[in-house]
């Protein structure tokens, strides 16, 4: 009641918002990437976290991704088999952090290479979280969890109502 509930925003596959199957698509595309943008440039003034993961964020993507990659203050890079996923993760730190990258053995999951705000990196591991232990914080939590009306002060029943039944059988 003291503060809002932060709302978390996480992104899997970026690359996919990016892939377009042919130019009719360009717009779309495009309009994504800067409502995407917008958030990660304000979105941590509003209590929103974004985090965006993938496999290769690169320039190779467009324009849009390399602006987005540029607002993400904190980059976690897990083991990489070439200097270019390292470099576009982390970017311009001290080369040793992209041989750490590089040099996290396979059979040690969970270790990455974590870049910070004061351009600082250190090597870390991730906790890790059971599907069972997932499935009751989310049960045990889920009362925490805002409505979409509450945030927006919108009344989107109208909408929903427009939402066909599925078919059965």
């Amino acid at each position: 009641d003291l503060r809002p509930v932060p709302i978390v925003v996480l992104v899997d596959e970026l690359a996919e918002l990016y892939l377009m199957a042919d130019k009719s698509e360009k717009d779309e595309v495009a309009k994504t990437s800067t409502a995407l943008l917008r958030v990660a440039q304000l979105g941590r003034a509003f209590g929103i976290y974004l985090f965006c993961c993938g496999q290769r964020i690169g320039s190779d993507l467009g324009p849009g991704v390399t602006a987005l990659r540029a607002q993400c203050s904190g980059r976690i890079c897990h083991r990489v088999n070439d200097p270019e996923t390292a470099t576009m993760t982390l970017g311009d730190l001290d080369p040793a952090a992209l041989d750490s990258a590089r040099a996290i053995p396979a059979e040690t999951p969970g270790v990455a290479i974590v870049a910070s705000q004061d351009g600082q990196w250190y090597r870390a591991r991730s906790f890790y979280v059971s599907e069972q232990a997932a499935e009751h914080a989310a049960h045990t939590y889920a009362d925490r969890t805002p409505s979409w009306a509450e945030l927006t002060g919108a009344d989107y029943s109208e909408l929903l109502g427009t939402i066909p039944e599925p078919r059965k059988g």
